[in-house]
């Protein structure tokens, strides 16, 4: 990927028009995705796209991308915050149909899926090979939810967001593996470790893979013998995505907001240690944007760090974009969602 073309350029502020601040930093962070810009410049992709409503979102978010990389200025996105009202409201999704304040990463998971569905489609997916190894039974389960699941409804968003997480569940009398189910997922939310008062994104993983215990008249209901057992249900990773979006758990059920300090790295994030696939060694990432939220659930504002092609971090506000002098900034109470680019090997 030759990213010297996106060097200085993509510093455009995005007018703020009511309350569409997430909308805002979210989109910031997405211009900066190579991997979906340079998907989108083969223009190919216009021959690819179904006659669906969520088709709609992928053109104009493209028209809008080429607009901020046009040159570096203000840009007011109303055509793209209508699509999103109109599309929502035939999706039901009442959240993103007006000028309410929302969350960030529950907005991503609405746009990447609208870019998914209007560009799925049906392929021809084989698997092959002999199984020699219990990481090769794993594969198999893998590969073949992965057949099943989108031979039918495959898109390139696929290839660059998604990956596929195993459910484990283990007896806790035995230690003997019962089941495991496998499943693709696209952001990784991550709980705050309660007793941790100086957590780092590690710390947030190895809590994560912790898993729970269902026990006593919680216990697991095994349907091969009919009976209940203790076991402990852990996640897994079979594989992490080319684009890795990770969010905190700051919010309780109260609406209570967690503003601890979260320590995270800028550069060489190596989840190898987690990945129960091949290619343990790929899995190190670097940091190229994070969305930040001040405030509470009642009120708040997000605005994104963003790192340029040219090394730079830049802070994008609204209509605000401004270069960071100082890169440990970044790392602040208020940083909620995460994105990492998987390194070349």
């Amino acid at each position: 990927m030759n990213i010297n073309k996106y060097k200085d350029n993509g510093l455009s502020g995005l007018g703020n028009l009511g309350n569409t601040c997430f909308i805002n930093s979210c989109m910031q962070i997405l211009s900066h995705t190579y991997e979906l810009n340079d998907f989108l410049e083969l223009d190919t992709y216009k021959r690819r796209l179904k006659n669906k409503y969520e088709s709609a979102l992928l053109l104009e978010w493209d028209e809008l991308r080429k607009l901020l990389w046009s040159k570096n200025c203000i840009v007011s996105p109303n055509k793209f915050l209508k699509t999103i009202q109109k599309i929502a409201e035939k999706k039901d999704m009442e959240l993103f149909t007006g000028y309410s304040q929302n969350d960030l990463p529950e907005f991503l998971l609405f746009v990447i899926d609208c870019f998914h569905t209007g560009l799925s489609r049906e392929i021809k997916m084989t698997i092959s090979g002999d199984i020699e190894n219990e990481t090769d039974k794993v594969a198999v389960k893998c590969f073949e939810m992965i057949k099943n699941m989108y031979s039918k409804d495959y898109s390139e968003i696929w290839n660059i967001f998604y990956a596929v997480s195993v459910s484990e569940i283990v007896s806790l009398e035995t230690g003997k593996q019962l089941k495991i189910t496998p499943e693709p997922y696209f952001m990784i939310d991550l709980p705050i470790p309660p007793e941790n008062k100086t957590p780092s994104l590690i710390d947030c993983f190895e809590h994560y893979i912790q898993g729970e215990v269902l026990d006593g008249d919680n216990a697991w209901y095994n349907e091969e013998t009919k009976q209940k057992e203790n076991i402990r249900k852990k996640i897994l990773f079979w594989s992490f995505p080319n684009i890795l979006v990770i969010d905190f758990k700051r919010f309780n059920s109260r609406n209570q907001k967690n503003q601890i300090l979260i320590d995270f790295p800028i550069d060489n994030l190596d989840l190898s240690k987690y990945v129960v696939g091949y290619k343990k060694k790929s899995y190190v990432y670097e940091l190229y944007g994070v969305c930040n939220h001040g405030g509470s659930v009642l009120g708040g504002h997000y605005t994104a760090y963003v790192k340029n092609a040219n090394g730079k971090w830049y802070h994008f506000n609204d209509t605000s974009v401004q270069e960071v002098p100082l890169i440990q900034t970044i790392i602040s109470p208020k940083a909620y969602c995460l994105f990492y680019r998987k390194k070349s090997t």
